[in-house]
């Protein structure tokens, strides 16, 4: 084998292999072109995120979806023992699940999206 050979050789068993990762880390949703300007919208990366807990919060946000809304647009509460005091459910939905709790205190992000407030 030659060196460009090698070289070539090299580089392509790399690409080969990332190049299905690449296609499949983001699927195209849309887009929005606004003047010269064009906005694409990707699907999200979730490899890094644990669906188990994500299910389990989607199921109580679900059943709750006051408290879920507060969450929202103010993640604080959710580490706040006074508001979980007066929504018991969101008490014994911690205490049961101490790990999604100390999950979405790191990265509220992951478990709640904020919808828009009336009238934006």
């Amino acid at each position: 084998m030659t060196r460009l050979s090698t070289l070539l050789f090299a580089v392509a068993i790399p690409v080969a292999f990332a190049a299905p990762a690449i296609a499949q880390e983001g699927k195209t949703l849309g887009t929005v072109v606004n003047g010269n300007t064009t906005t694409v919208f990707m699907a999200a990366d979730t490899s890094d995120l644990d669906m188990q807990k994500l299910q389990v919060w989607s199921d109580f946000a679900s059943q709750h979806p006051d408290i879920a809304r507060a969450l929202a647009y103010k993640p604080s509460l959710i580490d706040n023992e006074g508001y979980a005091k007066n929504h018991p459910e969101l008490g014994d939905f911690f205490s049961a699940h101490p790990d999604i709790r100390e999950a979405m205190v790191e990265n509220p992000g992951n478990f709640v999206a904020i919808p828009p407030r009336p009238g934006e």
